[in-house]
C-alpha cells in the first residue's frame, strides 16, 4: 500500500477541528512552501519560479479560518529551523529581519544557472489579521510584498540616513486572515486589481466544516502529524532544479495555449498569472510525495484541481469589493451634485427646484475616481432609485446639452 504523502497527513491530522478543508489544504501547501524555501526552482529560462506562497484566507468573523492557519504555523515551530517573522511588523524591520536570514545553499556545482540561488534569505509570516500586518507600512508594506514575489535577482532597499540594504535571493512566504468587510472597507481598488492580488491566492469560505463538540486527535491523527514532521525535516534537505517530465511539458503547453482569460476585470487579474501559481503549487505537490525534483503530469493536474477549489468563490471577494468602490462613488457623486447651482427642472410633469450640472461636466470632475463603464453604472444606479434625474435642453443655437440634477425636498 503507497504510503500517504505530506498533504494526505497534514489533511488528516486537521481533520479534527471545525476549519474547512479548503483551509486546510492551503495551510498544508504553504507548509510545504515554507519548508522547501528557495532551495528548489522550476527554470523557464527568462525567469525562475520558486514555490513561495501568498495566501489569504476570507471568512466571517468565527469560522475558524485563524485556527487553520495556526495548525500549520505550530508544524512549522516543530520541525524547526524555519524564520517565522512577528505578526506585527513594519517594512523596514521585515527588510532588516529577512537581511538577518541570509543563507547558503551548498552542493549546487559550478552549473552557471545556479549561481544567483547560492544565496537566499527566507522569511515566513503567519498573520491573524492581515489588517494589523499591513497598518504600520500600509500602502509601502503593500508595494515591498509585490516587489519581492517574484523577485528573480537581489532586493535593494536604500534609506535616507542608513544607507543601503541587500536581500539576497529574497523567499517571503505570507499566508494572513481576514473578512470580507475589511477587503470591501479598506483594500483600495488600485490594489486589488493591482500587482498584489494577481501574485495572491484568496480562499474565501463562508462556512465551517462542521459543528465538532469535543475535538479529538485520534492515534491516527497523532501518526499523521509525526509522520509530516518527519517528512517535513527530510525535505529541509531537498535542493535543486526541477526537471520536466516530458510528457507534462506537452500537457502543459496545451492547457496554457488553450487557457480562457475572463472579461470580468475583478477576477481577469488572477486568471493572468494562474499558469504561475500553478506550477508553484504543481512542484509542492510533487514534493508532497516523494523528494524527487521531476514534475509529472498528475502533479499539475492536481494543481489545477487545488486551485478550482479557490475559483469557485473567488468573484465573491472581489464583487464586494466593487459594490463598496461604487457606493463611494456614488455618494462622491451626490455631494458634488448637492453644492451645484439651484435651477427648475421637470420632475413627473412638475417644475421642481434642483441643484443641476452638466453631464459633461460632472464626467470631468468624476474621471479619477470612476472609468466610463462605472460613471454610467453609477448613473443608471442612482436614475433607477429615483435618486438623480437626467435631462436635455436645447440652446438657442439648437444644440443639445444633457444634465444632471438632484431635487432639492420641499
Amino acid at each position: 500500500m503507497p504510503h500517504a504523502t505530506f498533504l494526505q497527513n497534514y489533511r488528516t491530522f486537521t481533520s479534527g477541528n471545525e476549519a474547512h478543508p479548503t483551509y486546510h489544504a492551503f495551510c498544508g501547501l504553504f507548509s510545504l512552501s515554507s519548508i522547501v524555501s528557495r532551495r528548489v526552482w522550476l527554470n523557464m529560462d527568462y525567469f525562475t519560479i520558486f514555490p513561495n506562497l501568498y495566501i489569504v484566507l476570507v471568512g466571517d468573523a468565527g469560522n475558524r479560518k485563524t485556527s487553520a492557519m495556526h495548525s500549520a504555523e505550530r508544524l512549522l515551530l516543530e520541525i524547526g529551523n524555519i524564520p517565522l517573522s512577528a505578526e506585527c511588523v513594519s517594512k523596514e524591520q521585515l527588510i532588516i529581519d529577512m537581511v538577518d536570514q541570509e543563507r547558503s545553499l551548498d552542493g549546487l556545482g559550478e552549473d552557471p544557472s545556479t549561481a544567483n540561488k547560492k544565496i537566499y534569505s527566507p522569511l515566513i509570516v503567519c498573520a491573524s489579521e492581515l489588517s494589523e500586518f499591513l497598518q504600520i507600512s500600509g500602502a509601502g508594506m503593500i508595494g515591498f510584498l509585490t516587489d519581492v514575489f517574484d523577485k528573480q535577482t537581489d532586493y535593494e532597499h536604500k534609506t535616507k540616513n542608513k544607507g543601503c540594504r541587500v536581500i539576497r535571493g529574497p523567499f517571503l512566504n505570507l499566508i494572513a486572515c481576514t473578512t470580507p468587510e475589511w477587503i470591501t472597507n479598506y483594500l483600495k481598488a488600485d490594489i486589488i486589481s493591482g500587482g498584489f492580488s494577481r501574485r495572491t491566492i484568496f480562499v474565501n469560505e463562508s462556512e465551517k466544516s462542521g459543528r465538532i463538540p469535543f475535538p479529538k486527535i485520534t492515534d491516527e491523527m497523532r501518526q499523521c502529524w509525526l509522520d509530516a514532521v518527519s517528512y517535513g525535516r527530510t525535505l529541509q534537505t531537498v535542493k535543486g532544479p526541477f526537471t520536466w517530465h516530458p510528457a507534462t511539458r506537452e500537457y502543459y503547453s496545451k492547457w496554457y495555449t488553450e487557457l480562457e482569460i475572463p472579461k470580468d476585470a475583478n477576477i481577469k487579474g488572477y486568471f493572468e498569472t494562474k499558469h504561475i501559481q500553478a506550477l508553484k503549487i504543481a512542484m509542492l505537490v510533487a514534493l508532497s510525495e516523494a523528494p524527487e525534483l521531476v514534475l509529472k503530469v498528475h502533479h499539475f493536474e492536481t494543481a489545477l484541481d487545488i486551485l478550482r477549489l479557490v475559483e469557485a468563490n473567488l468573484a465573491r471577494v472581489f464583487q464586494s469589493m466593487g459594490k463598496n468602490f461604487l457606493n463611494a462613488s456614488s455618494t462622491k457623486l451626490l455631494d458634488i451634485l448637492r453644492a451645484s447651482p439651484v435651477a427648475d427642472i421637470k420632475v413627473n410633469g412638475a417644475i421642481a427646484k434642483a441643484n443641476v450640472i452638466p453631464l459633461k461636466k460632472l464626467r470631468t470632475i468624476m474621471w479619477q475616481d470612476l472609468d466610463e463603464e462605472n460613471f454610467n453604472k453609477v448613473l443608471e444606479h442612482l436614475m433607477q432609485t429615483d435618486r438623480i434625474q437626467r435631462f436635455s435642453t436645447t440652446d438657442s443655437g439648437g444644440v443639445a446639452r444633457e444634465y444632471i440634477g438632484v431635487k432639492i425636498p420641499q
